[in-house]
This record gives C-alpha cells, sequence and structure tokens, in this order.
C-alpha cells in the first residue's frame, strides 16, 4: 500500500476484516465457548471443550424443576 495516496473504502475495509478476523473475542462462535467453558480445564484430553460445573449443574437443577412441574401437573392425579 502506497503512503502518498488516499486509502480507498475498500481497502479500509479488507484492512479491519483481516484484523477482526484474527481476534478470538469478536468470533461470536469462540466467544461464546469460552464463557460457558471450565475455567481450570477448558479442554480435556481429547481436545473437546468442557463446560462449566457451574452451568451442569444448572441444568440438572432446571431438569428436575421441569420435572417436578410436569409430575405435579399432568401425571400426579
Amino acid at each position: 500500500m502506497d503512503t502518498h495516496r488516499y486509502i480507498s473504502p475498500e481497502e479500509v475495509r479488507d484492512a479491519l476484516q483481516q484484523i477482526y478476523r484474527n481476534d478470538s473475542e469478536s468470533n461470536l462462535r469462540t466467544a461464546l465457548l469460552e464463557s460457558i467453558s471450565d475455567e481450570l480445564k477448558p479442554i480435556d484430553a481429547k481436545g473437546r471443550c468442557r463446560p462449566s460445573p457451574l452451568l451442569v449443574l444448572l441444568f440438572l437443577l432446571l431438569c428436575v424443576l421441569a420435572g417436578v412441574f410436569i409430575y405435579f401437573s399432568v401425571g400426579g392425579r
């Protein structure tokens, strides 16, 4: 890129896309996986992402509450 001329909008757009493509925080999938992964050991021995224990506990609690609700509203009669 020549420094003695004006930069076109396409060149600016390409440069910004290259910068943001390498940024892990701007990638939604990477940021979401990082936020729900375990803080101490985010990747297991097989290379898969491990979920946070708190997230697993909240999911199980939600399943138990949904089961109790369904039992008493439909099956408890």
